[in-house]
């Protein structure tokens, strides 16, 4: 937030290779620590415009998630689907705008179960998702899966029209 973005990366890359130690010696304790800091490491690497490392560490972070979410998807599938997210923008920013959207429908269907159950706890997290899957069609020039998208809109709508009625 300061603009001291290379001290950003040397922190995030200092915290994953401790969480990486840690979750080598107590995996069941540590590797969700060391997921969230490969997805913030893919976010300050991604800021420098490091595309292939970001990736690297979005993928690894992708791939640590789907470990966890297979054991507790209640606690995990949000988790896996805001990675995915951040893989799919380093993707995309690759040029992979196809396997960006394939990212995005994992990522929104990772977490529609628990959106439409808990909307207003997943809101923030699927609006950000389900808008860039729809940016990324338009750039691709397809159209968005609109199964898919039917109940997340249907549920962000409904949220919205609450918050107005509400004084």
């Amino acid at each position: 937030a300061l603009g001291r973005r290379e001290d950003a990366l040397t922190a995030a890359e200092e915290a994953a290779a401790l969480c990486r130690t840690l979750a080598t010696q107590r995996p069941d304790a540590f590797l969700p620590d060391l997921a969230m800091s490969l997805n913030n490491l893919a976010n300050m690497l991604s800021d420098l415009g490091r595309r292939e490392d970001a990736l690297t560490a979005a993928e690894e972070a992708v791939a640590r998630y789907r470990t966890l979410a297979a054991q507790r998807p209640d606690a995990f599938l949000p988790d896996l689907a805001m990675s995915l997210n951040t893989m799919a923008d380093c993707l995309e920013a690759l040029g992979r705008l196809n396997d960006a959207l394939a990212a995005d429908v994992e990522a929104i269907q990772a977490l529609s179960a628990q959106f439409l159950a808990l909307p207003r706890a997943f809101a923030g997290l699927m609006d950000e998702i389900s808008r860039d899957y729809r940016k990324r069609c338009e750039t691709a020039g397809v159209e968005p899966d609109r199964v898919l998208l039917a109940p997340v809109i249907a549920g962000l709508t409904r949220l919205q029209d609450e918050q107005k009625q509400q004084p």
